[in-house]
Protein backbone atom coordinates (compact mmCIF):
# COMPACT_ATOMS: atom_id res chain seq x y z
CA UNK A 1 0.00 0.00 0.00
CA UNK A 2 1.53 3.63 -1.09
CA UNK A 3 0.66 6.60 1.34
CA UNK A 4 -1.41 7.79 -1.19
CA UNK A 5 -3.37 4.57 -0.90
CA UNK A 6 -3.86 4.84 2.92
CA UNK A 7 -4.63 8.30 3.49
CA UNK A 8 -6.50 9.65 0.54
CA UNK A 9 -9.93 10.91 1.30
CA UNK A 10 -9.35 9.44 5.32
CA UNK A 11 -9.90 12.23 7.84
CA UNK A 12 -6.90 12.08 10.44
CA UNK A 13 -7.05 13.67 13.81
CA UNK A 14 -3.95 14.99 14.88
CA UNK A 15 -3.98 16.24 18.87
CA UNK A 16 -0.48 18.76 19.23
CA UNK A 17 -0.66 19.69 15.77
CA UNK A 18 -0.52 23.45 15.69
CA UNK A 19 3.58 23.13 15.90
CA UNK A 20 6.48 20.82 15.31
CA UNK A 21 6.47 17.33 14.26
CA UNK A 22 2.26 17.31 14.44
CA UNK A 23 2.23 20.44 12.17
CA UNK A 24 4.54 18.84 9.68
CA UNK A 25 2.51 15.33 9.29
CA UNK A 26 -0.15 18.19 8.99
CA UNK A 27 1.12 19.40 5.97
CA UNK A 28 2.34 16.05 4.05
CA UNK A 29 -0.89 13.99 5.04
CA UNK A 30 -2.93 16.40 3.91
CA UNK A 31 -0.64 16.35 0.16
CA UNK A 32 -2.20 12.89 -0.05
CA UNK A 33 -5.84 14.07 0.38
CA UNK A 34 -6.53 13.08 4.13
CA UNK A 35 -8.91 15.79 5.40
CA UNK A 36 -7.02 16.69 8.33
CA UNK A 37 -8.19 17.86 12.21
CA UNK A 38 -5.70 19.80 14.57
CA UNK A 39 -6.28 19.80 18.53
CA UNK A 40 -4.15 21.68 20.47
CA UNK A 41 -3.97 23.70 24.10
CA UNK A 42 -2.80 26.71 21.61
CA UNK A 43 -5.14 28.64 20.19
CA UNK A 44 -3.54 31.24 18.30
CA UNK A 45 -0.49 29.10 17.06
CA UNK A 46 -3.14 26.65 16.21
CA UNK A 47 -5.34 29.21 13.97
CA UNK A 48 -2.30 30.55 12.35
CA UNK A 49 -0.92 26.85 11.69
CA UNK A 50 -4.33 25.74 9.99
CA UNK A 51 -4.73 29.39 8.28
CA UNK A 52 -0.96 28.23 6.72
CA UNK A 53 -1.93 24.77 5.63
CA UNK A 54 -5.40 26.03 3.84
CA UNK A 55 -3.86 28.46 1.59
CA UNK A 56 -0.97 25.82 0.97
CA UNK A 57 -4.27 24.00 -0.17
CA UNK A 58 -4.90 21.37 2.67
CA UNK A 59 -7.83 20.75 3.90
CA UNK A 60 -7.77 21.31 7.68
CA UNK A 61 -10.08 22.38 10.66
CA UNK A 62 -8.69 23.20 13.92
CA UNK A 63 -10.17 22.68 17.32
CA UNK A 64 -8.82 24.43 20.81
CA UNK A 65 -8.82 21.84 23.33
CA UNK A 66 -6.92 21.15 26.51
CA UNK A 67 -6.76 17.24 26.67
CA UNK A 68 -4.64 17.47 29.82
CA UNK A 69 -8.73 17.96 30.93
CA UNK A 70 -10.35 14.48 30.93
CA UNK A 71 -13.73 16.48 29.66
CA UNK A 72 -12.25 18.14 27.18
CA UNK A 73 -10.91 14.93 25.75
CA UNK A 74 -14.43 13.14 26.06
CA UNK A 75 -15.76 15.95 24.34
CA UNK A 76 -13.08 16.44 21.25
CA UNK A 77 -13.65 13.18 20.41
CA UNK A 78 -18.03 13.29 20.73
CA UNK A 79 -17.80 16.19 18.51
CA UNK A 80 -15.79 14.80 15.52
CA UNK A 81 -17.60 11.77 15.68
CA UNK A 82 -20.63 13.57 15.42
CA UNK A 83 -19.16 16.10 12.85
CA UNK A 84 -16.99 13.79 10.50
CA UNK A 85 -18.16 10.38 10.82
CA UNK A 86 -15.33 7.59 10.73
CA UNK A 87 -11.85 9.22 11.84
CA UNK A 88 -9.34 6.59 10.27
CA UNK A 89 -6.64 7.82 12.67
CA UNK A 90 -5.28 9.51 15.71
CA UNK A 91 -2.09 10.80 15.83
CA UNK A 92 -0.83 12.13 19.56
CA UNK A 93 2.08 14.64 19.11
CA UNK A 94 0.85 16.77 21.89
CA UNK A 95 3.53 17.54 24.85
CA UNK A 96 6.61 19.60 26.50
CA UNK A 97 10.35 18.81 26.72
CA UNK A 98 12.15 19.66 30.39
CA UNK A 99 15.98 18.90 30.42
CA UNK A 100 18.23 18.73 33.67
CA UNK A 101 19.52 16.32 35.99
CA UNK A 102 16.95 14.59 38.91
CA UNK A 103 18.26 15.97 41.42
CA UNK A 104 18.20 20.26 40.33
CA UNK A 105 14.16 19.10 38.85
CA UNK A 106 11.50 20.45 41.67
CA UNK A 107 8.92 18.53 42.26
CA UNK A 108 6.08 20.58 40.69
CA UNK A 109 7.75 20.88 37.29
CA UNK A 110 7.42 16.56 37.42
CA UNK A 111 3.88 16.71 37.63
CA UNK A 112 3.43 19.85 34.84
CA UNK A 113 5.69 17.49 32.54
CA UNK A 114 3.82 14.37 33.57
CA UNK A 115 0.27 15.93 32.75
CA UNK A 116 0.71 17.36 29.90
CA UNK A 117 2.90 14.35 28.34
CA UNK A 118 1.07 10.86 29.99
CA UNK A 119 -2.56 12.12 31.00
CA UNK A 120 -2.96 14.25 27.80
CA UNK A 121 -1.88 11.22 25.85
CA UNK A 122 -3.63 8.67 27.89
CA UNK A 123 -6.82 10.64 27.67
CA UNK A 124 -6.88 10.91 23.85
CA UNK A 125 -5.83 7.03 23.74
CA UNK A 126 -9.03 5.90 25.78
CA UNK A 127 -11.37 8.14 23.91
CA UNK A 128 -9.97 7.57 20.39
CA UNK A 129 -9.76 3.45 21.26
CA UNK A 130 -13.63 3.78 21.99
CA UNK A 131 -13.96 5.39 19.46
CA UNK A 132 -12.80 2.94 16.70
CA UNK A 133 -13.78 0.02 19.17
CA UNK A 134 -17.19 1.50 17.64
CA UNK A 135 -16.36 2.01 14.37
CA UNK A 136 -14.34 -1.33 13.99
CA UNK A 137 -11.23 -0.21 12.22
CA UNK A 138 -8.83 2.94 13.12
CA UNK A 139 -4.88 2.78 13.63
CA UNK A 140 -3.84 5.18 16.89
CA UNK A 141 -0.23 6.89 16.57
CA UNK A 142 1.17 7.87 19.72
CA UNK A 143 4.43 10.21 19.35
CA UNK A 144 6.55 9.44 22.30
CA UNK A 145 10.74 9.45 22.14
CA UNK A 146 14.04 7.80 21.77
CA UNK A 147 14.15 9.19 25.51
CA UNK A 148 10.97 6.49 26.17
CA UNK A 149 13.28 3.30 24.99
CA UNK A 150 16.47 3.95 26.63
CA UNK A 151 17.20 5.81 29.67
CA UNK A 152 18.77 9.14 29.19
CA UNK A 153 20.55 10.67 31.37
CA UNK A 154 19.97 14.71 32.36
CA UNK A 155 16.13 13.29 30.61
CA UNK A 156 15.00 11.05 33.53
CA UNK A 157 10.99 13.09 34.37
CA UNK A 158 10.74 13.81 30.51
CA UNK A 159 11.96 9.90 29.66
CA UNK A 160 9.91 8.39 32.07
CA UNK A 161 6.82 10.14 30.98
CA UNK A 162 7.84 8.61 27.29
CA UNK A 163 8.36 5.13 28.70
CA UNK A 164 4.67 5.56 29.82
CA UNK A 165 3.77 5.78 26.60
CA UNK A 166 5.81 3.57 25.25
CA UNK A 167 4.27 0.86 27.36
CA UNK A 168 0.56 1.90 26.87
CA UNK A 169 0.89 1.71 22.99
CA UNK A 170 2.58 -2.05 22.57
CA UNK A 171 0.09 -3.20 24.76
CA UNK A 172 -2.88 -1.87 23.20
CA UNK A 173 -1.13 -3.09 20.34
CA UNK A 174 -1.68 -6.29 21.05
CA UNK A 175 -5.02 -6.50 22.69
CA UNK A 176 -6.69 -4.28 19.78
CA UNK A 177 -5.02 -6.26 17.20
CA UNK A 178 -8.30 -9.29 16.94
CA UNK A 179 -10.91 -6.49 17.04
CA UNK A 180 -9.59 -4.58 13.90
CA UNK A 181 -7.27 -1.48 15.81
CA UNK A 182 -3.98 -1.04 15.25
CA UNK A 183 -1.61 1.00 17.58
CA UNK A 184 2.09 2.11 16.54
CA UNK A 185 4.36 4.14 19.17
CA UNK A 186 6.71 7.12 17.62
CA UNK A 187 9.88 7.22 18.87
CA UNK A 188 12.10 10.04 17.46
CA UNK A 189 15.46 11.30 17.66
CA UNK A 190 15.78 15.35 18.80
CA UNK A 191 13.85 17.16 15.97
CA UNK A 192 14.78 20.61 15.02
CA UNK A 193 11.17 22.41 16.34
CA UNK A 194 10.15 24.82 18.31
CA UNK A 195 9.54 22.65 21.54
CA UNK A 196 12.96 23.53 22.67
CA UNK A 197 12.53 27.15 22.74
CA UNK A 198 9.95 27.01 25.26
CA UNK A 199 11.18 23.58 27.03
CA UNK A 200 11.22 23.27 30.63
CA UNK A 201 15.61 23.88 32.14
CA UNK A 202 16.58 23.03 34.82
CA UNK A 203 20.04 24.04 35.82
CA UNK A 204 21.32 23.90 32.46
CA UNK A 205 23.06 26.45 30.13
CA UNK A 206 20.76 26.76 27.48
CA UNK A 207 22.54 28.60 25.41
CA UNK A 208 24.85 26.08 25.15
CA UNK A 209 23.06 23.09 25.05
CA UNK A 210 21.14 24.38 21.52
CA UNK A 211 24.38 25.53 19.89
CA UNK A 212 24.05 21.86 19.00
CA UNK A 213 20.80 23.10 17.00
CA UNK A 214 22.36 22.37 13.62
CA UNK A 215 22.93 19.09 13.67
CA UNK A 216 19.07 17.82 14.65
CA UNK A 217 16.60 16.14 12.61
CA UNK A 218 14.65 18.07 10.57
CA UNK A 219 11.04 18.23 10.59
CA UNK A 220 9.91 16.94 7.09
CA UNK A 221 12.29 14.02 7.26
CA UNK A 222 10.87 12.98 10.61
CA UNK A 223 7.69 13.36 9.18
CA UNK A 224 8.32 11.75 6.24
CA UNK A 225 9.49 8.70 8.61
CA UNK A 226 6.56 8.45 10.31
CA UNK A 227 4.24 8.29 7.53
CA UNK A 228 6.59 5.71 6.15
CA UNK A 229 5.94 3.67 9.26
CA UNK A 230 2.09 4.24 9.79
CA UNK A 231 1.72 2.60 6.18
CA UNK A 232 3.67 -0.46 7.32
CA UNK A 233 2.21 -0.34 10.54
CA UNK A 234 4.85 -0.47 12.45
CA UNK A 235 4.87 -1.69 16.34
CA UNK A 236 7.44 0.58 17.09
CA UNK A 237 8.46 3.34 14.35
CA UNK A 238 12.37 4.68 14.48
CA UNK A 239 12.86 8.08 12.53
CA UNK A 240 17.13 8.01 12.73
CA UNK A 241 19.02 5.02 12.74
CA UNK A 242 21.39 6.41 15.56
CA UNK A 243 18.80 6.18 17.98
CA UNK A 244 17.65 2.44 17.05
CA UNK A 245 21.01 2.01 17.43
CA UNK A 246 21.20 3.43 20.86
CA UNK A 247 18.32 1.16 21.82
CA UNK A 248 19.44 -2.01 20.54
CA UNK A 249 22.88 -1.62 22.79
CA UNK A 250 20.31 -0.71 25.47
CA UNK A 251 18.62 -4.20 25.14
CA UNK A 252 21.55 -6.30 24.07
CA UNK A 253 24.31 -4.79 26.41
CA UNK A 254 23.38 -2.88 29.02
CA UNK A 255 26.47 -3.09 30.80
CA UNK A 256 28.10 -1.30 27.61
CA UNK A 257 25.30 1.83 27.77
CA UNK A 258 25.77 2.53 31.40
CA UNK A 259 29.12 3.08 30.36
CA UNK A 260 28.52 5.36 27.81
CA UNK A 261 25.69 7.15 30.06
CA UNK A 262 28.34 7.90 33.40
CA UNK A 263 30.78 9.17 30.37
CA UNK A 264 27.86 11.73 29.37
CA UNK A 265 27.02 12.64 32.64
CA UNK A 266 30.72 13.95 33.05
CA UNK A 267 30.64 15.73 29.80
CA UNK A 268 26.73 17.42 30.24
CA UNK A 269 28.09 17.83 33.87
CA UNK A 270 31.64 19.78 32.58
CA UNK A 271 29.68 21.30 29.64
CA UNK A 272 25.95 22.45 30.14
CA UNK A 273 25.26 22.41 34.00
CA UNK A 274 24.69 25.16 35.83
CA UNK A 275 26.11 25.25 39.51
Amino acid sequence: MTSNEAFHSSTILITGGASGIGKELARQLGEYGARIIIADANKVTGAATTAELIAEGRDVIFIHTDLVDQSAAKKLFSSVVKDYGQIEYVINSAGIFMGGEIRDTPLEKWHEVLNNNIFANFNATHYAYQMMLAQGSGHIVNIASAAGLSPIPAMGIYGSSKFAIVGLTLALRNEAKELGIKASVVCPTIVDTPLYDTAIYNSIDKDKLLKARKSLQQPDKTARQIIKGIVKNRATIHTAFSTKAMWTVYRLAPWLYDLGAVRFMRTYRQKVRKG
